[in-house]
């Protein structure tokens, strides 16, 4: 066994130019068993401390998707708004100020009404005919799709909107029209 592993060290290096390989290590039999004996203990806590990690960035992950979509949503509500008493323009200046921040951070906000869906982003949960449009796109964002430093982290949901079919106009006949 432990040949082996000289011999695979040995091979590994032959793969570079002289110049590149390093040294064969100086060794013994010894040291080379404890070294191995001291990776095998510290492997499950190398692998614990992974899957922590990878939870750490889910959990991470699903707070910026919670807190994107319901800085979305508050910004939307007060958009809509036609009167603005002086107190919520001061709530908005923080709401602006938080989504700047999230922006600067590398957190991208979707809203993606008005946007022709190409692709898998965002999710079309439901489809609807829409008189007067001349093309799909999406008339409705439910959520909005978040991404941080280009990378999804939530995937939008919205309603998407088709030209709504012509209606013959009863009493006209369509073969002279």
């Amino acid at each position: 066994m432990k040949w082996t592993r000289r011999l695979a060290a040995s091979l590994r290096q032959r793969l570079y130019p002289e110049e590149f390989r390093l040294p064969e290590a100086d060794f013994g039999e010894e040291q080379l068993d404890l070294l191995e004996e001291l990776i095998q203990m510290i492997q499950p806590t190398l692998c614990q401390a992974d899957a922590a990690q990878k939870q750490d960035k889910r959990q991470m992950a699903r707070f910026l998707a919670d807190l994107g979509t319901g800085i979305w949503r508050i910004r939307k509500k007060v958009e809509g708004l036609k009167r603005m008493p002086k107190e919520l323009k001061e709530a908005l200046f923080a709401l602006e100020s938080t989504w700047d921040s999230m922006s600067q951070g590398g957190v991208e906000i979707v809203d993606h009404v008005g946007e022709v869906p190409l692709g898998m982003v965002p999710r079309v949960v439901r489809t609807e005919d829409v008189p007067g449009l001349e093309r799909e796109q999406v008339v409705e964002a439910l959520s909005p799709t978040i991404l941080l430093r280009g990378e999804v982290v939530q995937v939008g949901e919205v309603v998407l909107g088709r030209p709504a079919p012509l209606v013959p106009v009863p009493g006209e006949d369509a073969s002279h029209g």
